[in-house]
């Protein structure tokens, strides 16, 4: 059976089930009619348009198995468990979709920072010459074009 040859009917069933939503490719390959798992995956990775055609099936799929999420949450209940068991089952789908298509599905996270960055130095140990020329190197970057940061020259007028 590794030599098989698969007509395009039987190609077009197996997209036309990962469409549905309602089996897992693994599912389907373990129909007798259908390609093996290793063989779809060797046809995505050697054959674009197949490739092409798989990812745009399995998308359906995708949003049918979401679609079916409404239709389980108003299935009626009689306990816990089969609240549970929904929970698990919508779930499921959902997570799964999210990973699957990602940019329809996923959790959108969006991270905003803003940092601040202080520097502190003991100068305690410098000359008032030293401070002095400190001060006059630190007003000159400050002011210079093109500076890279920092909010200009120290209010103060002096650094010490």
């Amino acid at each position: 059976m590794a030599n098989r040859t698969f007509q395009d009917d039987q190609i077009e069933e197996l997209l036309d089930r990962l469409a549905s939503g309602m089996e897992s490719l693994a599912a389907i390959c373990r129909d007798p009619r259908m390609p093996g798992l290793r063989t779809v995956y060797d046809w995505i990775e050697c054959d674009p348009e197949f490739a092409a055609r798989f990812r745009a099936r399995k998308a359906i799929g995708v949003r049918a198995m979401v679609d079916d999420c409404k239709e389980i949450a108003d299935e009626p209940v009689r306990d816990a468990v089969e609240v549970a068991n929904k929970r698990v089952r919508i779930d499921t789908r959902l997570r799964l979709a999210g990973k699957w298509l990602r940019d329809e599905f996923g959790e959108q996270v969006n991270i905003n920072t803003k940092s601040e960055v202080t520097y502190r130095h003991d100068l305690s140990g410098y000359s008032a010459d030293e401070l002095d020329a400190l001060e006059k190197l630190v007003a000159k970057g400050a002011n210079a074009d093109g500076d890279q940061g920092g909010e200009g020259a120290p209010q103060s007028g002096r650094v010490h």
